[in-house]
């Protein structure tokens, strides 16, 4: 159908994302908390072919996040070089990252600081990337 991404065209926009996402280390992931949408700051770390979220919420109130669907976007906007953004979808589980996966994230914005954070992974299945340099 005319329109409609393949899953090869999936599969190189994912991996585009992928690849785009440790350029910037701050992010914000949208979810449904208690039936109501919410977007959150996140810092991500790219682990693969899987993203891991840290997101400013007490382990209560992320156990509502365990296996529901995100939303996650990061950009450059205002940063150096092309403009670019890469957003993926996907499924968000708990998680509890070891000791170098934890040191490996950076500092969240001062403005964005919580008490609590949690880890969520998010395994990603649709993506997008709007990326000047392959207009």
């Amino acid at each position: 159908m005319p329109g409609h991404p393949t899953p090869d065209d999936q599969l190189t926009q994912l991996t585009h994302a992928l690849r785009l996402l440790p350029r910037v280390p701050h992010g914000h992931a949208a979810v449904t908390w208690r039936a109501l949408p919410r977007i959150v700051p996140a810092c991500h770390l790219v682990t693969g072919d899987r993203v891991l979220l840290r997101v400013p919420t007490g382990q209560a109130g992320a156990r509502v996040l365990d296996g529901s669907v995100v939303a996650y976007e990061a950009n450059n906007h205002g940063g150096d070089g092309p403009p670019w953004g890469a957003q993926l979808i996907g499924t968000a589980t708990l998680a509890d990252p070891d000791a170098s996966e934890r040191a490996a994230f950076p500092a969240p914005p001062a403005h964005e600081r919580q008490p609590e954070s949690a880890y969520l992974r998010l395994i990603p299945r649709f993506a997008s990337v709007r990326d000047a340099t392959r207009s």
